[in-house]
This record gives structure tokens, sequence and C-alpha cells, in this order.
């Protein structure tokens, strides 16, 4: 099969692929470091409820090298329940055959596969102080021609997994419908790996798509393929914008793609939110010019997802970073502590973020709530987790009188 171009700019068979280091900052805080994995689910789901546990251990501590897995005296225990999980039988329909010539059949048939698993989780202490909790869902739903071909994306995805099918640019399991083993493994892939963006620093290659058909694009794509980012946005953004918006939609979304991968090499979070802010506005761009492109809707939900943990983790520092610029100013603590109770966890992120003691202890201090867990175990992980004595005694002593709101 020859390269397919199209005529304007477009991703093309085969397509320009790059890899991106996709890096996410935990959702929240975790005090300690050994944990305990408990799934549960219908008696039917014995065998799924077993392998998800499995999985979810291995991935939190191939994430988070400083957490072991421990059945006895666990910090942490992270509940799993097993709400749904559906795989029906594959949907057939009959489609015009646009490629049909006198003799060749009117119809063909496409077979649609789809498979959702729902899983509620929660991470508790012992003394059952909640660190996490929420809902996910991992869904699978794909289209694949009677040759096997992944239709989901149209014309040109079919002719792409035709390509990779001839070629051998892809294992048989990429190119084929899932069997069911097959489904439940990504189902399963897909549901451990939202859970652990939750609870740990995750980190992933991704395969992004570029997209071409012109020169200025092209040129830009070589030097994202080389790693150089940076250049390739600016030959991306100073290539004159296409006449026609559903061309100039795919100058937007590499220009996407640069700032996406720019985000995830930013050094401090500060830069890495700005860098995908601009991701999400090229993406978003390209996806009002030319909404029935496929390859623009996995780049927004991506960047969406970005975004969420780095807000997240912004919300959860203000009032730490507002607390310590009222130390410095001498301004009464108490007025920049939010009401909401103090947390082991929040004391352990104030010590991460580089806190001094005193600015910790002045905090601890003038909370108008604390809801600490001060148990023997809770305090040698506090100790494990960079939190002096001091702090630890300051702890104990708000701990000890009525809460200020109380007052």
């Amino acid at each position: 099969m020859p390269n397919i171009i199209p005529e304007g700019p477009g991703f093309g068979t085969p397509k320009t692929k790059v890899y991106l280091q996709r890096k996410l900052p935990a959702l929240v805080h975790l005090t300690g470091s050994t944990f305990r994995v408990k799934v549960t689910g219908r008696e039917s789901q014995i065998d799924l409820s077993r392998d998800l546990n499995a999985q979810l251990e291995t991935e939190l501590m191939k994430d988070d090298s400083h957490l072991r897995a421990d059945q006895a005296n666990p910090s942490i225990v992270i509940s799993c329940q097993i709400t749904d999980y559906s795989h029906p039988q594959p949907t057939v329909t009959q489609r015009p055959n646009l490629a049909a010539g006198k003799n060749g059949p009117k119809t063909l048939p496409y077979m649609r596969i789809t498979g959702a698993l729902s899983v509620a989780f929660q991470a508790r202490t012992p003394s059952g102080q909640s660190q996490a909790s929420n809902n996910i869902t991992a869904k699978y739903d794909e289209e694949f021609d009677s040759a096997g071909n992944d239709a989901s994306h149209g014309v040109m995805g079919t002719m792409s997994s035709a390509w990779h099918r001839i070629t051998g640019g892809a294992s048989s399991e990429d190119l084929n419908p899932p069997t069911e083993p097959e489904l439940r493994a990504k189902l399963l892939s897909q549901a451990v790996r939202q859970m652990a963006q939750h609870l740990v620093n995750t980190s992933e290659t991704v395969e992004v798509y570029l997209a071409k058909g012109k020169k200025q694009l092209d040129a830009g794509n070589k030097q994202a393929e080389a790693g150089l980012w940076q250049r390739a946005l600016e030959t991306y953004e100073t290539t004159p914008q296409l006449t026609k918006p559903t061309d100039d939609a795919y100058r937007l979304y590499d220009i996407g793609v640069a700032y996406e991968a720019l985000a995830y090499a930013a050094e401090d979070e500060k830069s890495a939110m700005k860098f995908l802010d601009e991701a999400a506005i090229n993406y978003g761009k390209a996806t009002d010019a030319k909404p029935a492109e496929k390859y623009f809707l996995e780049p927004q939900k991506r960047i969406e997802t970005a975004i969420a943990h780095y807000k997240e983790l912004e919300e959860q520092k203000r009032p730490y970073v507002v607390a310590a610029e009222a130390v410095s100013e001498s301004k009464p603590v108490a007025s920049a502590v939010q009401p909401k109770g103090l947390t082991n966890a929040q004391v352990v992120a104030m010590v991460k973020s580089g806190m001094e003691d005193d600015t910790i202890i002045q905090a601890v201090r003038a909370a108008k709530a604390a809801s600490f867990d001060l148990s023997a175990g809770a305090q040698e992980e506090l100790a494990s987790n960079g939190v002096s004595t001091p702090v630890i005694a300051a702890m104990k002593a708000r701990s000890t009188r009525r809460s200020v709101n109380s007052k």
C-alpha cells in the first residue's frame, strides 16, 4: 500500500507519531509509606476483584518507590468496591459498501464492541480518617470492519489499521477486535490507572499523532520527533494561518501537542499549568474548527484530566501559602487559615512544600479546627514523612483544646 497523504493537512497513512512522557501530580498526599488494598464485588466477580487488587498494588508501588504493601500494619487502607462490570455481546450492523463494484456486496458488516468497569474507592487511615475517595469508570467502545480493522475513526482510521496490518506495525491484539479476556484486561488497566492518578504521582508514555501534509508542519514534526519541542512550537506558530478553518485546525492541533509536551517537561507546577492551559486553548480551537476529526478528541480529554490535577494541587496548597505569607508579614495567621479542620495529610503537605517549622506550628496553633490522628502508629508515619518533633507537639497541643469556632 502506498503512502496516503491527504490533499490538505491531516494525519495521513502511515501516521507521524511521537511519544510524550505524561506526568501527573497526585490529587492527595497520602500519609505513611505502607498500604493495603481491599477489593470487594459480587460472587461472580471474585477473579476480577483479585486481579484488580493485585494490579492496583503493583501500580502504586511502581509509581511511588517509597510505598510498600503491608497486609498486617498498613498506614493507609484502600477499599475498592466493584459497582459495575459489563461486557455485552458485540453488535453487528450493515452499512453501504462505498467501494463496491458491479459484483461487489452492496453492504458490509461492522462490529461494535463495548465494555465498562466502575469502581468506588476510598483511602483511609486505620483510625478511619478519609484521605481520598471517588468513583471511577473505565470504558471501551470501538468498531471494526469485516477485516478486523478498527473503523472507529472513519475511513482514515480503517486505512491506518490496514496499513499497520500489512507492515506489521502493531501487535495482533492492537489490530483485531479484542477477545473477552483482552477487553477485561484493557478495562482493568484503565481503572487501575485512574485510581493510581488520585493517590500517587504518575508517569506514563503516551503515543500521540502529529498532523502533516504541509511543508511547514512537516518541518515542525521533524523537530518534534527529535524532542526539540520549543523549536517545533516556534515552527508551528510561525506557519501562516491556513485559509480554510478546517485546514488550519491541524496546525492548531500541532501547536497544542507542542504545548502539552512542554508542560510535561516543565520543572515547576506554575510553568506546567501555563503550558497546559495553552494546549487546551489550541486543542479547543482545533476541535471547534473541525469537530468531525476524531483524533482531536482524545488529546482534549487527556489535557482536561491533567489540568484538573494541577488545579486540585493548587487548591490544596493555597491555605498553606496564604498562612506563610501572613506570618512573614506579621499578620494574624488565624484569619489566613481556612476554617476546615487541618489533617495529618495537610501537615505532611506543608512539610513537603518546604515550609519552615515555625510557620507550620503557627498555622497549627491558629487553625479554627483540627482533625489529627495522633495514635502511636500515626505519629511514626508523621515522623517518617519528615514532620519534626516540635510540629507533632504542636499538633498534640492543638488537639487538646476546643475548636476556635466553639469559643
